[in-house]
């Protein structure tokens, strides 16, 4: 009788374990479905531009719902995902996206937690339909050929490319005016010290306060150096190199990346500290110093957050079509042909674009590095 009650024990913990095994799948799939998916009103927004994109109706007629982007096939990737989506709910109890305004406020901030975790996964969902062997790559443009060269080299990965295919992309011209006014209301009151930076894309330095005397044209991340203010005008020099005594001064000793751009009365009045010869075109380069006035709205007090704020700009922008690469992957020559190509893709604005290739080329090797 114990050995039968053993094996009836048995029996029925299998067949238990069966049915709740069954039933916790069977629910867990059901998440899975379009109509669950979409049954929350707070998923009105992106449904609407789902149902307009390729993976809702293609000449094929085979569609990708929700889950075959956002839930990974992997069991144990999956049951993951299910916790996580935890936080979601309690999202929703708190309403925090349910009403379109509150969504569009936290658009850039979901797009770019999608976007993290499928960089991670090396676009595993993007994979389960989309396969390297059975692209036609012949029948692509030449740029599509060339970007998956470096997707099957491991260099980019689909989503580095492909945002916004079932969904809007952010208002990014929206965003960079605002993250603009803000770094600038930020910058213009704060109190200045010994340092300052350039805030603009550029500003004419004079000779005297709000004189028409230029001296030169500072651009953008220009470091100075505040000797005095007075009112609404700041008294600065700025230090860098010029060549052969030339018009342009420079970041650095055969370093041609451009601080700003004397005039005539500007190079006259210049202040000579050093001289270095560059030896291999024989060019002599010299350290000077040139002091004029700037007004106050124009510079900031600290170059290391004016950076901060050109690198937001350049990671944001510069990400929504590709992985971003660091400045020193490439020579100055290179880089400024790259971003030449690059500026019909740009959401910034020319002033905001130009701040973003002053930090490019601030990093980026020498030409005379290149391999």
């Amino acid at each position: 009788m114990k050995r039968a009650f053993s094996w009836l024990t048995l029996g029925v913990g299998i067949i238990a374990g069966i049915i709740l095994w069954g039933g916790f799948n069977t629910f867990m799939e059901y998440t899975n479905s379009y109509e669950f998916c979409t049954s929350c009103h707070e998923m009105n927004v992106v449904q609407g531009e789902y149902e307009q994109s390729a993976h809702a109706h293609n000449p094929s007629g085979v569609p990708a719902i929700c889950s075959d982007c956002h839930v990974p096939r992997p069991w144990g990737a999956k049951l993951v995902r299910k916790i996580q989506a935890t936080k979601e709910l309690y999202h929703w109890a708190l309403g925090t996206i349910d009403t379109p305004e509150k969504f569009e406020a936290y658009r850039l901030q979901l797009a770019q937690n999608v976007w993290s975790t499928m960089e991670q996964s090396d676009s595993r969902e993007c994979r389960n339909c989309h396969t390297n062997e059975t692209m036609l790559t012949e029948k692509q443009t030449s740029l599509a050929q060339k970007m998956h060269k470096k997707l099957l080299s491991g260099e980019q990965t689909c989503i580095n490319c492909h945002k916004g295919v079932a969904h809007k992309l952010p208002n990014m011209e929206k965003l960079y005016r605002e993250m603009e006014a803000e770094y600038l209301a930020e910058a213009q009151s704060a109190q200045l010290g010994d340092q300052a930076v350039v805030l603009p894309h550029e500003v004419a330095m004079t000779a005297t306060p709000g004189g028409d005397d230029p001296l030169a044209t500072l651009y953008g991340g220009t470091p100075l150096a505040v000797v005095k203010q007075e009112g609404d005008w700041v008294q600065v020099a700025s230090e860098g190199w010029d060549r052969e005594e030339g018009s342009q001064i420079f970041i650095d000793f055969n370093r041609a990346v451009t601080l700003a751009k004397m005039s005539f009365d500007g190079m006259d009045r210049i202040e000579k500290i050093e001289s270095k010869l560059e030896p291999e075109y024989e060019l002599t380069w010299n350290r000077i110093k040139l002091t004029g006035w700037v007004p106050r709205t124009a510079i900031g007090p600290s170059e290391e957050r004016y950076w901060d704020y050109v690198t937001d700009l350049y990671e944001l922008d510069c990400n929504l079509c590709h992985k971003t690469y660091s400045r020193d992957k490439w020579i100055m020559f290179d880089w400024r042909n790259n971003l030449k190509e690059m500026r019909r893709y740009t959401k910034l604005s020319q002033e905001q674009l130009q701040l973003v290739s002053n930090w490019v080329l601030r990093g980026a090797r020498n030409d005379s590095e290149a391999d």
